[in-house]
């Protein structure tokens, strides 16, 4: 198990199941970053100082960061600002091919949703008695995101015929799945985002989401 710290908190254990979230370069302004930043410190700052348990402690961190998250995809879906690359088709489908070439390989793939400006992803990862030799175990997670966003990146730069400018935010939303109705609910929170957003009437409607067999038929 891993865990390190950027400007969000990242818990890596193998074996995990997890709901990522990537975002292109630009796609929020800094204003309201940092508004939410500064806001997620003021929440967890309350919560710690408060007095009690561990585990509820623990509970309501996690419950912060969660309320935090929605804000910012609320704003992501807005698209008021800031490129929208990922509506050329071109380039969702080189998203797409680098999200199912590593399916099976470096996680089982349960579902994706590509939207203009942002990418949900939920997978498992192997645990380690399956993970190949690579010298990189500490941030197995942290490892497969930059490889998947430096390739598509590279690509989609192309077809853009763009230099110079980063294509995906750095920073990434990743949040391990506690158990199997969480799961059920962050796929449909995934599949569903295009239609909150007002895209579609209906997700099944929306060519650049993914749902594994299994988990599709819950729907």
């Amino acid at each position: 198990m891993a865990f390190y710290r950027r400007n969000l908190p990242h818990w890596q254990p193998e074996g995990a199941e997890y709901f990522i979230t990537f975002r292109l370069a630009g796609s929020l302004p800094k204003q309201a970053v940092s508004r939410l930043k500064q806001e997620q410190r003021l929440l967890i700052n309350k919560v710690e100082d408060s007095s009690r348990s561990a585990d509820r402690l623990s509970a309501l961190r996690e419950r912060v960061h969660k309320t935090i998250f929605k804000k910012y995809d609320q704003l992501l879906d807005c698209n008021e600002i800031g490129p929208t690359w990922l509506l050329n088709d071109e380039v969702t489908e080189i998203v797409k091919e680098a999200i199912h070439h590593r399916d099976q390989e470096k996680y089982d793939l349960y579902a994706y949703c590509i939207m203009p400006n942002h990418v949900h992803l939920i997978c498992k990862l192997p645990d380690s008695n399956h993970l190949k030799p690579s010298g990189k175990k500490d941030y197995p997670l942290t490892n497969i995101l930059k490889s998947l966003k430096w390739f598509t990146a590279l690509e989609a730069n192309k077809v853009l015929k763009r230099t110079g400018s980063a294509f995906w935010q750095a920073e990434s939303y990743d949040h391990v799945i506690r158990d199997s109705d969480e799961l059920q609910r962050i796929i449909y929170y995934t599949l569903q985002n295009p239609v909150n957003a007002g895209l579609v009437d209906n997700w099944k409607s929306w060519h650049h989401s993914y749902c594994k067999k299994e988990f599709r038929e819950l729907f």
